[in-house]
């Protein structure tokens, strides 16, 4: 195999902490996702966190040793952040295109993405992404059957929160988009937020091949449990960011909604679980609530009646099983305590949960008709 290119079109960046991860197998897979680029177009590189270049080569086999380009970064944090900054600093291609160690590429994939963005001249490519157990992915929550031109609040594109895809480098420099490296979960929502609100053209790759999220990852950060603080933190120390003053209103309490439902309310689930819920948690898990339902317009108005219930819950002294009944009951996405708000002019906000479980049942058809092309020989 031919030496890497120094100036390729798409760099695939690899960041790998641990000499346990499958990279051998997430290169590879990034080989096969540049098949049909034309020869120099795609670079895998890979950057070594906690780790050495020698010891990252000896995770490959002899044969693609000299084609990856291998990257040593400081040996500080524990996420991905570092890593992909440095990718980010360094990279002399046109395109970024980031990879989780323990996660693959579809054959094609990188090459479909190249054809979007040079034909339509996107900043940013988003992945169609599928996962090797029963999840479905219905991120973005965007309007039925929208591929084009996405919008970040009307395409809901708070709900997407990684960084995978295809990123023109030149934008996210000059957009300052970076990933915050003083957070313990989600690094990756100041870049994407600082994309998402400040691009000038978004494009959708629905269907395969995309990006293929596997199973056998059994150190991803995200997954650890931490306190209710450092669940949210990512969010909340947007506020912080220079750029941030330019957010319009409308995307922060999509972002916020986002952040509420798939984020805080689980990790207060969790918190109750883990059997070590008390006074001081409970009033740490209130005020935590009040920073986030202040952190943009008309938040609590455009949430369920069932999570309008957790948070009256949380103000009180409730008892943890009732606690517990209660963020149950806000997950039966069905029922009219879980689509109705608690004030009718809110009923069918964008953001409210009727449109948002309209939108999503669109979203698994088409999901679901990405993974039969997938499949089809």
């Amino acid at each position: 195999m031919l030496e890497h290119p120094a100036h390729p079109l798409v760099d695939i960046v690899i960041p790998v902490h641990s000499t346990s991860r499958p990279l051998a197998r997430a290169v590879a897979s990034a080989w096969l996702a540049a098949r049909g680029a034309a020869p120099g177009q795609c670079r895998v590189t890979v950057v070594a966190h906690h780790l050495t270049g020698d010891q990252v080569r000896e995770m490959l086999p002899p044969e693609h040793r000299a084609a990856v380009h291998v990257l040593e970064c400081e040996d500080r944090g524990t996420t991905a952040a570092v890593p992909r900054n440095e990718a980010l600093r360094r990279t002399t291609a046109r395109y970024v295109s980031f990879l989780d160690s323990d996660d693959t590429l579809d054959p094609g994939a990188v090459t479909r993405w190249i054809g979007i963005a040079e034909h339509r001249g996107s900043d940013l490519v988003m992945p169609f992404q599928h996962h090797e157990n029963d999840r479905v992915d219905i991120t973005p929550i965007t309007r039925p059957f929208r591929s084009a031109r996405l919008d970040p609040v009307r395409d809901r594109l708070a709900y997407r929160s990684s960084a995978f895809g295809l990123v023109r480098v030149a934008t996210a420099r000059r957009l300052s988009a970076y990933f915050d490296e003083d957070v313990r979960t989600g690094e990756d929502q100041s870049f994407v937020v600082a994309l998402c609100t400040g691009v000038r053209r978004i494009d959708l790759a629905p269907g395969t091949p995309g990006y293929l999220v596997h199973t056998d990852a059994d150190a991803r950060v995200s997954r650890q449990p931490l306190p209710i603080r450092d669940e949210v933190a990512a969010a909340l120390d947007l506020a912080l960011k220079p750029w941030f003053a330019g957010v319009s209103a409308a995307f922060r309490t999509s972002f916020v909604l986002k952040y509420v439902r798939v984020n805080f309310f689980p990790a207060v689930e969790r918190s109750v679980r883990s059997g070590q819920w008390g006074e001081g948690r409970a009033q740490a898990t209130k005020s935590v609530a009040a920073e986030l339902l202040g952190f943009a317009p008309h938040v609590a108005d455009q949430l369920s009646r069932a999570d309008r219930r957790v948070l009256s819950l949380l103000e009180g002294t409730a008892e943890e099983g009732e606690l517990l009944a209660a963020l149950e009951a806000r997950r039966r996405f069905g029922t009219p305590a879980a689509l109705l708000t608690e004030g009718p002019r809110w009923l069918l906000a964008r953001q409210a949960p009727v449109r948002v479980a309209v939108a999503s049942a669109v979203q698994i058809a088409r999901y679901r008709r990405g993974l039969v092309k997938c499949c089809r020989p």
